[in-house]
């Protein structure tokens, strides 16, 4: 089902990409966190990932200076539900904090399902 994707956690909690590396990885999906500093470190479009968890206050500053990211699905955790003209698409989900992490797997599961045009 996730075989072969790649989910790119933004900053965050060091818990939820241990969350995720547990329930996904078994499955084939790899996992990375990036940190703000460190946030240039994958630029090639070898690296964009299927999917991108990202919290609200980090959400615009995430896809800056990255080729091809603008357009991955994104999960945006925070704690009010924003919609910007740019993610009413299918593309984008939110989840309000605080957040299960049932919902976010279910969440990023649902978005590794839906066929990618441009990838």
């Amino acid at each position: 089902m996730v075989n072969g994707q790649h989910v790119v956690v933004f900053d965050g909690l060091t818990e939820t990409e241990q969350v995720l590396k547990a329930i996904l990885e078994p499955q084939g999906c790899r996992v990375n966190r990036i940190r703000k500093q460190h946030s240039g470190d994958i630029t090639s479009a070898e690296e964009i990932p299927s999917i991108l968890v990202v919290h609200d206050e980090d959400a615009s500053h995430c896809t800056k200076d990255k080729p091809g990211w603008s357009k991955v699905p994104k999960i945006v955790i925070g704690s009010v539900k924003k919609r910007s003209t740019t993610d009413t698409d299918q593309s984008t989900h939110f989840l309000v904090q605080p957040f299960h992490y049932a919902e976010l797997i279910d969440s990023i599961e649902s978005l590794l399902q839906q066929p990618r045009l441009n990838h």
